[in-house]
């Protein structure tokens, strides 16, 4: 891999590419999942984006053991 690819402020421009143009859309989470997973230097950076914006605590609730929780749907 490329030096330039182990800085992490090249690395979090590059994956904060991932918002919609028009700002009405979140980032891509299936592709930072993907560059989450696909190797060490890009975890960090990736997760950190992720994480940044949530719509709702719902995900890191998922987290909790699942005898900790229970998700009530709306009817």
């Amino acid at each position: 891999m490329h030096h330039a690819l182990e800085i992490e402020e090249i690395l979090l421009n590059i994956f904060d590419h991932q918002y919609d143009p028009g700002g009405w859309r979140l980032r891509d989470n299936p592709t930072l999942a993907s560059l989450a997973r696909t190797c060490r230097t890009f975890k960090e950076p990736a997760l950190n984006l992720l994480w940044e914006n949530l719509l709702n605590v719902s995900p890191l609730a998922q987290c909790l053991p699942e005898a900790s929780h229970f998700i009530n749907k709306a009817r």
